[in-house]
């Protein structure tokens, strides 16, 4: 598994976007929020549907692949290989 996320873990920052997408950061600029990731995107595509998207360090917008919105909690987002909760 690439990642879990939880938002509720101090000193990360989530910044709600149109329709429902959203992006997590380390609120210290200076440090990653995963080894090598600076910031997580969730974009929502179509209902339940989004697109998930990792910044490196390097400054590289790597595409982590489609994530479905969790059945049992609304709050996580479910990939092939990483699962993203922000509540």
């Amino acid at each position: 598994m690439k990642a879990i996320i939880y938002q509720h873990f101090m000193g990360i920052v989530f910044s709600l976007e149109k329709g429902g997408s959203f992006s997590l950061r380390n609120a210290d600029k200076s440090k990653t929020i995963l080894e090598g990731i600076t910031d997580v995107s969730v974009y929502i595509i179509e209902k339940d549907i989004a697109d998930v998207r990792g910044v490196t360090t390097d400054g590289i917008n790597s595409r982590w692949g489609e994530a479905k919105r969790s059945t049992k909690d609304k709050a996580c987002w479910i990939g092939s290989d990483f699962k993203i909760c922000a509540w």
